[in-house]
């Protein structure tokens, strides 16, 4: 089993870190994309990101101090890093050395940026979403620039795995950087609702919650599988066999399981 996840715009450089680390794995991707948006002034950087002057000015410093080679005194490990909402659920900074051992080897978070950060892998800032419109080289945008290599690394990861299942817990903004078309396993997306005015909805701000609960059930628990993700019962939400495929796993709140 592989679980992607998404990343998060809030990022902290100041929190935990842990003395085992990793560098990216397609760093060099990534300096074609710096040193493309280096080439952007200011206001073509707003047009390109649809940001405010206040957030253009901050992309804007952090494309001009991001700095190979990547170090501990430059850059921090990525899952002590995001600190969105989803994040905040996965609660990093208290697992143990197997615990991070088990992240590492069963977590992507997809980047706009990176391509792909495995948990240890430092990171230095950086605000670039995934379906930001960037021409680099013949690539029209990210999905063009990314998709490729990302199937292949996760296609790689998983015929290492005996259970060969994408378990998709990211937006549909970054899920859809993997071609499924080619992927060497199954993926399943999960999907969480909740009864809202008389139907069962997904309240984003809960559905990224639940999603980070469900990265700290695999973690703290270590779950090797993929069906053992059926027994997460974070924030009252319970598995809906009945109304799941195999392709859309359904967790709902429990007073409507």
């Amino acid at each position: 089993m592989l679980i992607i996840a998404s990343p998060s715009k809030t990022q902290q450089f100041n929190g935990r870190t842990d003395d085992t680390y990793t560098l990216p794995l397609l760093q060099q991707k990534t300096k074609l994309l710096i040193n493309q948006l280096k080439l952007l002034d200011r206001k073509k950087l707003s047009h390109l990101m649809q940001t405010s002057a206040r957030l253009t000015e901050s992309t804007y410093r952090m494309i001009s101090n991001f700095s190979q080679p990547f170090s501990t005194k430059n850059s921090t490990q990525a899952l002590f890093t995001f600190q969105g909402d989803a994040y905040r659920m996965i609660d990093a900074k208290n697992y143990t050395k197997e615990q991070l051992l088990y992240a590492q080897q069963h977590l992507f978070i997809l980047s706009g940026l990176y391509g792909l950060l495995r948990p240890l892998d430092l990171m230095q800032p950086y605000r670039l979403e995934m379906g930001c419109r960037l021409v680099t080289g013949n690539a029209e945008n990210l999905y063009q620039f990314w998709r490729e290599t990302l199937t292949d690394i996760v296609n790689q990861d998983l015929a290492q795995k005996s259970d060969r299942v994408l378990v998709n817990l990211a937006s549909k903004e970054y899920s859809a950087a993997i071609d499924q078309k080619k992927l060497l396993g199954e993926m399943v997306t999960i999907i969480f609702k909740q009864m809202h005015q008389g139907q069962l909805r997904i309240i984003p701000i809960h559905a990224k919650r639940a999603r980070g609960l469900m990265i700290h059930f695999a973690i703290s628990e270590q779950i090797d599988t993929a069906a053992g993700l059926k027994e997460f019962t974070g924030d009252n939400y319970c598995f809906a066999d009945r109304d799941s495929t195999a392709k859309e796993w359904l967790f709902v709140k429990e007073e409507v399981c």
